[in-house]
């Protein structure tokens, strides 16, 4: 058995479900690291096959790994959650369960957070079989562009990144609402609050992407989510109570029409592509669909009205457009 961790300002933080397939592949490659001096904490969160029993062969060899075991699936957010309730490192990495962490990945990001004034820092990450696929290969990786971009799509991928433990607690953590997409709607509300970055190096492959939360057989789900931590992004900019992300699509529907037709000129494209998105991926209902439509009418520029005819989402009556 490895000694145990003597100072771990690192937690290695890694949430399972019914993952008896990866989950030791994932494993290996966090004990496998350049830098071993970890706290690599585990969450089990209710799983119901054969992950438990590999997960408890595991730390039954390895003095770095700890266990904690939820009584039933709470989601991600939950799970992840407990864990930050369970470390008092300075540091925390996230680690998915399926995921590979190249060796050396720790060791850079660690050095880098210490080395800095960044609060969060993700990395690049690829994705297939051989890793052969960027899934992330166009990461924003200073501050100002990232939180420029925030409001518009996420571009930290949540299983790289590591931050410091105490600029997420302030913010209160991740958001057990958010089933999907919990990391994007804690990065939009740390927008003032933290400092970003990302590496421009690639330090995790995703073997597998099937299964994956934000892969297309939860692409409707996903879409419902994330959409809706941007709109309360934007309603939380204007002093407005957000929305629960687990309400009626409708509701956000009518939301985003409302926010698109206030919308400044800087924020409008932005607002119009979640929008967008909404139609095309959730469905909301055709008095809902028309209300969206016609504000965005108001405000689209150009490739927003092609994008929104691109897609077959309904014609665009004419209307004045708003530039840039």
């Amino acid at each position: 058995m490895t000694p145990p961790v003597t100072n771990p300002d690192l937690t290695v933080l890694m949430a399972v479900y019914n993952q008896q397939t990866h989950v030791a592949r994932a494993i290996t490659s966090i004990l496998t690291q350049t830098l071993r001096d970890v706290d690599f904490l585990i969450v089990d969160d209710g799983s119901t096959d054969a992950t438990p029993d590999i997960l408890a062969r595991h730390a039954a060899a390895e003095s770095r790994i700890r266990l904690l075991t939820l009584p039933q699936n709470g989601g991600l957010a939950a799970a992840l959650q407990a864990g930050l309730a369970a470390t008092d490192a300075t540091f925390v990495a996230r680690m998915d369960s399926d995921d590979i962490s190249c060796p050396e990945r720790l060791a850079i990001q660690l050095a880098t957070l210490r080395g800095s004034r960044l609060d969060i820092l993700g990395a690049g990450q690829t994705r297939g079989p051989r890793g052969l696929l960027d899934i992330w290969p166009a990461l924003s990786l200073d501050h100002g562009t990232i939180i420029a971009t925030l409001p518009r799509r996420n571009v930290l991928a949540h299983p790289s990144v590591m931050f410091r433990r105490a600029v997420i607690g302030a913010a209160g953590g991740y958001d057990p609402r958010f089933k999907l997409a919990q990391d994007y709607d804690l990065w939009l509300r740390l927008i003032g609050q933290a400092r970003f970055g990302n590496l421009g190096r690639k330090l995790v492959v995703s073997p597998t992407n099937c299964t994956r939360a934000s892969g297309p057989a939860n692409r409707q789900r996903h879409t419902v989510f994330s959409v809706t931590a941007a709109t309360n992004h934007f309603l939380r900019a204007r002093a407005l109570t957000p929305l629960d992300p687990s309400g009626p699509v409708d509701i956000l529907g009518l939301a985003l029409a409302a926010l698109v037709r206030q919308s400044t000129r800087a924020e409008a494209q932005d607002i119009i592509r979640h929008a967008i998105r909404l139609v095309r991926y959730a469905s909301p209902a055709p008095p809902v669909t028309a209300e969206i439509r016609d504000a965005i009418c108001e405000k689209a520029n150009l490739h927003a009205r092609m994008k929104w005819r691109a897609y077959a989402l309904g014609p665009l009556t004419s209307a004045p457009v708003l530039s840039g």
